[in-house]
């Protein structure tokens, strides 16, 4: 006879009481919670709640590359956690195995593009590479050039995510629309009144920061916009940023991102083999932009004689909880270098090439919008 499970008196404490679960709970490791979040719908919104979910930490773990040539062949993953040498995380592309790419990646979940069939219509999604789950986004109710795709996610906030498309005018005169499509309605809608916006505009290099999506530009005012509100504005640019210099060179963004709360920014003189970078941190108020951390490659150079300024990327700014802890990701062929902002020092980063390629195979190098985080995450798609 076949012994009927009976759940002991202490299990239904524990179930019953709030409180005691999430004690439990939040010691466990993400894998899994996830498989827990299908016990019941009580585990499923509990876990899934965004004061729960405040509890783990957000913490990049590794940063996701596209190899670039004329089409993306893959991607490259560099490994950000020292204390952890396991396997890169997988991309499922299965679903969408032609021609599938990521376009934004925000605390943890990435918007993608992929087809099924070789030749068919590309379609867009949303991907949690921890959970491995996915959902198609509805298709747009209007077609139009898309400049922009960007994600908008903080689940310290919300568990719903939007997906923010900037979408171009028919010509260069004819004004630009926002379009915002909501995870918590499953809706396409149009947001706010149209704008006119320059091709200098950066609208590829999206980054969402303190609850904006934001956008610079080499020639016209920086943009953002506010998700919630659904308000576009200007916030201010850094000191002399579209100055020339005294030889007519124009400047030249390196990098512009979000990290640890924090939006940072850095630009040069194009041409100029300058031995540092200024980081730049824009002020919670948008009050404007100060220097945060410089970038020396004085240490670099005197081992590096072959080092050339025009192969070399900064593709992410890391903000610890603490300076100490804050560095810089630097690409340059076959290499990926970390540059501690206190220590001043220089050291080689573990990463996993998707395909193992010469010196003289490597394509443009990844920029900053091109790199994307890996951060586990439970949230739902």
């Amino acid at each position: 006879m076949t012994a009927i499970y009976q759940p002991s008196k202490s299990c239904e404490i524990v179930a019953n009481n709030e409180d005691l679960l999430i004690q439990i709970l939040v010691k466990l490791p993400l894998k899994s919670l996830i498989k827990l979040k299908s016990v019941s719908k009580h585990w499923l919104s509990l876990i899934s709640n965004p004061d729960f979910l405040n509890t783990f930490p957000r913490s990049v773990s590794g940063l996701f590359q596209p190899i670039l040539s004329t089409v993306i062949r893959g991607y490259d993953f560099i490994n950000l956690n020292e204390s952890s040498r396991a396997p890169r995380p997988s991309l499922a592309f299965t679903k969408y195995p032609y021609g599938s790419k990521i376009l934004h990646s925000c605390n943890g979940l990435m918007l993608c593009n992929g087809s099924v069939e070789k030749h068919g219509p590309k379609l867009d999604y949303v991907y949690n590479p921890t959970t491995k789950k996915h959902t198609v986004l509805r298709p747009r109710p209007f077609r139009r050039i898309i400049w922009s795709s960007s994600l908008a996610f903080d689940p310290s906030k919300s568990p719903y995510y939007k997906v923010v498309y900037v979408l171009s005018g028919d010509t260069i005169d004819n004004p630009c629309e926002i379009e915002i499509y909501s995870s918590e309605t499953r809706t396409w809608r149009f947001s706010g009144d149209t704008f006119n916006a320059r091709l200098y505009t950066e609208f590829e290099g999206g980054v969402f920061w303190n609850g904006g999506v934001h956008w610079i530009s080499s020639s016209e005012p920086f943009l953002y916009l506010n998700v919630n509100e659904e308000r576009l504005s200007q916030m201010p640019s850094p000191p002399n940023v579209y100055e020339l210099d005294e030889d007519g060179n124009e400047k030249w963004f390196r990098y512009f991102g979000e990290s640890g709360g924090h939006l940072h920014l850095i630009y040069d003189v194009s041409g100029l083999q300058t031995s540092h970078l200024d980081v730049y941190e824009m002020k919670i108020d948008y009050s404007g932009w100060f220097v945060k951390f410089r970038v020396d490659f004085s240490p670099f150079l005197l081992g590096n004689g072959d080092f050339s300024f025009d192969r070399y990327s900064v593709v992410y700014i890391f903000r610890g909880d603490v300076d100490e802890e804050s560095y810089a990701v630097i690409r340059i062929p076959g290499k990926v270098i970390r540059y501690n902002f206190n220590r001043k020092a220089f050291d080689q980063l573990p990463h996993i090439e998707a395909r193992p390629r010469r010196f003289k195979d490597y394509g443009r190098l990844p920029w900053c919008s091109d790199t994307h985080e890996y951060i586990q995450s439970v949230a739902l798609v």
